[in-house]
C-alpha cells in the first residue's frame, strides 16, 4: 500500500509540474518553430537576391559585349546599391573596370577596382582587384601608388603575379636592383600566376650587358606586363 502512495505520489508531482512548466515548454516550441520559420524565409530571400543579381550580371557582360559601356555602368550601379552583398556586384564592376581599361579610362577603372578591393567580402577577388589595380596605377604613372597597393597584397597563390608587376613598377622608377630582385622571387614560387618565360626574358634582359644600340630594346623588353 506504501508503495502504491509512493507512485501515486510520484505520478501527482509529475502533473504538477507539467501544469506548471506547460506555457513555458509551449513558449520554447513557438519561439523554435518561428525561428525556423525565419531563417527559411530568410534563405529564400537570399536565393531570390541571388537568381536576380545574377541574371543583373548576365545583362552587365552582355552590355559589355554590344561595347554599351553607359547601359553596362548603370547596371553595375544598380548592382552594387541593390544587390551589393553578393558577388555578382563585385564581378560586375570589375567587368566593367576591364572595358574602361580597354577604352583608356584609366582613372573610372581605379575608381571601381578600389572600390572592390576594399569592400568585397570575397578575399579572392579582392586580391584580384589589388592586382588589376597596381596596374592600372602603373599604366597612370603613379608607381608609388601602385607600390602601396601591392604591399597591401595577402601572402597565397597571387604572390608571383604581386612581384612581377612590383618589379615592372621598380623598373620603371629607375630601381633595377629592386626590379631584379622582384622578378626573381617571382620566378622562385612555386605556384604560377605568371607568364615564367616573359618574367625570364626581362631577367635576361636586365643581366645581360647589352651594347648602346641594343638598350631601348632591353628596356622595352622590362616593362612588358
Amino acid at each position: 500500500m506504501e508503495e502504491y502512495l509512493s507512485e501515486r505520489q510520484q505520478i501527482d508531482w509529475l502533473r504538477a509540474t507539467l501544469r506548471e512548466n506547460a506555457p513555458w515548454a509551449l513558449a520554447s516550441v513557438a519561439i523554435t518553430v518561428g525561428l525556423f520559420v525565419g531563417y527559411q524565409q530568410w534563405q529564400g530571400y537570399r536565393e531570390r537576391q541571388s537568381a536576380t543579381a545574377g541574371q543583373k550580371y548576365e545583362a552587365t557582360l552582355d552590355a559589355l559585349g554590344r561595347g554599351d559601356a553607359d547601359g553596362a555602368a548603370r547596371i553595375v550601379k544598380e548592382l552594387r546599391d541593390s544587390y551589393g552583398r553578393t558577388p555578382y556586384s563585385d564581378l560586375a564592376a570589375l567587368a566593367l573596370a576591364r572595358l574602361d581599361v580597354e577604352a583608356g579610362k584609366l582613372a573610372d577603372a581605379a575608381g571601381l577596382l578600389e572600390t572592390v578591393m576594399k569592400s568585397t567580402r570575397d578575399e579572392d577577388l579582392a586580391t584580384v582587384a589589388r592586382l588589376r589595380l597596381a596596374r592600372v596605377e602603373r599604366a597612370q604613372g603613379k608607381g608609388d601608388a601602385a607600390l602601396a597597393t601591392l604591399a597591401g597584397a595577402p601572402a597565397g597563390t597571387a604572390s608571383p603575379a604581386f612581384a612581377d608587376i612590383r618589379g615592372d613598377v621598380l623598373f620603371d622608377k629607375g630601381d633595377k636592383a629592386g626590379a631584379l630582385a622582384a622578378w626573381k622571387e617571382a620566378l622562385a614560387a612555386k605556384s604560377g600566376g605568371v607568364d615564367r618565360e616573359l618574367v625570364e626574358l626581362k631577367i635576361a634582359a636586365l643581366e645581360s650587358p647589352a651594347p648602346p644600340a641594343a638598350a631601348p630594346a632591353a628596356a622595352a623588353a622590362g616593362r612588358q606586363p
